[in-house]
C-alpha cells in the first residue's frame, strides 16, 4: 500500500517537472536572447532578473507565488499545482537565461553578420542562424538542469502540493516502525526516475564532444 501511495505521488514529481521546464526554456531563452542582442534598456533589467531569481531561494518564491501574486493582481487565482509550476519555471528560467547567453556568445559574431548581409532581419538571423547553433551547444547543461529541477520538485511541498518528499513525510507520521524501508523507497523512486536522464546527459555530451572533434 505504501509503495503504491508513493507511486501516485512520484507521478506528480513528474508532472511538475515535465509541466515546468519547458516554459522556464522558452523564458530562458528570450531573457538570454534579450541580454545578448537586446539593447541596453531590454539587457539591464534582465541581467536583474536573473541575478535577483538566482539569488533568492526557490522556497521563496514559491511563497511569493502562492501567496503574495494573487494579493498583487486582483482576480489571480493559482491552486497549488499552478502555483508549483510557475514558481519553479521562473527560478529555473534564470538558470536557463545564463546557458543561453554563455552558447549565444559562443557562436561568433560573424554568423549573425553574415545572415544580415544575406537579406535575413535581425530576428530571422535569430531564430535560423543563431539560436539552433546555441541551442546545440547547451544540450548538456540544461539536461543536467531538469535533474536538479526534478529534485527541487520536493519543495513544492510547502504549497501543500503532494509530491514524492510530502507523501513520503505524511507516511513517515503514520509509520515510523517502518523508517528505513520509507527512505529506501523514496530514495530508489527518486533515482529510478532521474537516473535515466543522468545517462542521457552524458550520452549528450560525449556525442557533442564527438562532432566538435571531427569538426
Amino acid at each position: 500500500r505504501m509503495l503504491g501511495e508513493l507511486v501516485q505521488a512520484a507521478g506528480m514529481t513528474v508532472f511538475l517537472s515535465v509541466a515546468s521546464f519547458p516554459l522556464a526554456m522558452a523564458i530562458g531563452l528570450l531573457v538570454g536572447v534579450g541580454r545578448v542582442y537586446g539593447p541596453g534598456w531590454v539587457a539591464y533589467p534582465l541581467g536583474v532578473y536573473v541575478e535577483v531569481i538566482r539569488g533568492t531561494p526557490l522556497l521563496l518564491q514559491l511563497y511569493t507565488v502562492f501567496y503574495l501574486l494573487p494579493r498583487l493582481i486582483p482576480g489571480l487565482a493559482l491552486d497549488p499545482v499552478q502555483a508549483g509550476i510557475l514558481g519553479l519555471a521562473i527560478n529555473y528560467s534564470a538558470y536557463e537565461a545564463e546557458n543561453y547567453r554563455a552558447g549565444l556568445l559562443a557562436v561568433p559574431r560573424g554568423q549573425m553578420e553574415a545572415a544580415l548581409s544575406l537579406g535575413m532581419t535581425r530576428l530571422t538571423a535569430l531564430r535560423r542562424v543563431v539560436v539552433p547553433q546555441a541551442a546545440r551547444i547547451v544540450i548538456p547543461p540544461v539536461t543536467n538542469d531538469f535533474i536538479a529541477l526534478f529534485k527541487d520538485t520536493s519543495v513544492c511541498s510547502v504549497i501543500l502540493i503532494t509530491e514524492l518528499t510530502r507523501k513520503y513525510n505524511e507516511l513517515y507520521n503514520f509509520n515510523r516502525d517502518y523508517i528505513v524501508e520509507l527512505a529506501a523507497l523514496t530514495a530508489g523512486l527518486y533515482l529510478v526516475m532521474s537516473y535515466p536522464l543522468g545517462v542521457l546527459a552524458r550520452s549528450l555530451e560525449r556525442r557533442l564532444a564527438g562532432d566538435g572533434g571531427r569538426a
